[in-house]
């Protein structure tokens, strides 16, 4: 029995201790670049490293080094503020992650196999592998883990939230793209596929749900990760009990495509586990184009 990343994440939540936290010598994450991703919504400090009862710490990775007060400039780079929403009533969703990147370098894609980062994140919630995929390549210029999850719309576990915001740089031609789990499905998850940035003001996009075709969708509580218990609407019969993931893998594997929805066929109840057909939404927001002017004036 493989045990999901979202086992501790329910134990945490059943327990009360809801903050997360990871060091610079387990994650590969580069000095100085560990922020705040506020819970408080897009106008949230995310420059500090400590965290308080509304924050989650995140891994994040930039091209261009938090300590340079110019490199943005020097560079031209643009830095984003993106405010990822929950929208769904009866889907939580894992910890986030995103990343700017170049146009041709994708996260997924609707009619191709799911990479094993992104089958990772839609049986599991585990976000790390393609974490370290868009930090370790060249092609990207900046990733975030928002290592806290999002819960139902209106709704707060601890001092989780159904929104977060952080801060991510990028370059002129960049793209973005995120992905998240569907908790309370088999291999359901949420994202943005190298979608367009803003070249000023911000932009909205809207979340759709995804079946990731990696798993038959049994919706057995025992295919099921347990954070569906501790952030859904309601809990599983015989959680905690882990995540079934071999027992119930597709052979072969599916192509990616528009999720189905809860069909009440195992343990989800598709009135409360409902996946609708908009389950969250992105806001980005330019907060600087890199040609800000910082020259004194001669006189």
């Amino acid at each position: 029995m493989k045990k999901s990343t979202l086992v501790m994440v329910a134990v945490l939540a059943l327990s009360g201790a809801l903050t997360v936290g990871c060091s610079e010598s387990d994650t590969g994450v580069n000095p100085g670049a560990v922020g705040v991703a506020s819970s408080e919504g897009a106008t949230g400090n995310t420059t500090g490293n400590a965290l308080s009862s509304s924050e989650a710490l995140f891994r994040s990775y930039s091209s261009t080094s938090d300590d340079d007060d110019d490199a943005d400039e020097n560079n031209g780079m643009r830095r984003y503020r993106v405010t990822i929403m929950n929208m769904s009533q009866g889907q939580p969703m894992s910890p986030p992650v995103a990343a700017t990147h170049a146009k041709g370098f994708t996260m997924f894609a609707v009619g191709k196999l799911a990479s094993r980062g992104l089958e990772a994140i839609a049986e599991n919630g585990d976000e790390s592998l393609m974490f370290n995929r868009y930090n370790n390549s060249s092609q990207a210029t900046g990733v975030v883990d928002v290592a806290m999850p999002l819960t139902r719309y209106g709704t707060t576990v601890g001092s989780f939230k159904h929104y977060a915001s952080f801060e991510i740089n990028a370059r002129e031609d960049d793209r973005f793209s995120m992905a998240a789990m569907l908790i309370c499905s088999n291999d359901g998850f949420t994202g943005l596929n190298s979608v367009k940035l803003p070249e000023h003001g911000k932009k909205v996009y809207y979340l759709k749900p995804y079946d990731a075709g990696t798993e038959d969708n049994t919706e057995l509580s025992a295919d099921i990760v347990d954070g569906c218990s501790a952030l859904g609407a309601v809990a599983l019969a015989g959680d905690p009990n882990g995540n079934e993931n071999d027992a119930v893998d597709s052979s072969p594997h599916q192509r990616i495509r528009k999720h189905r929805g809860t069909q009440g066929n195992g343990d989800l109840d598709p009135n409360a586990h409902v996946i609708e057909r908009k389950v969250g939404k992105v806001i980005i927001e330019l907060i600087s184009d890199g040609d800000d002017e910082h020259d004194e004036d001669d006189d």
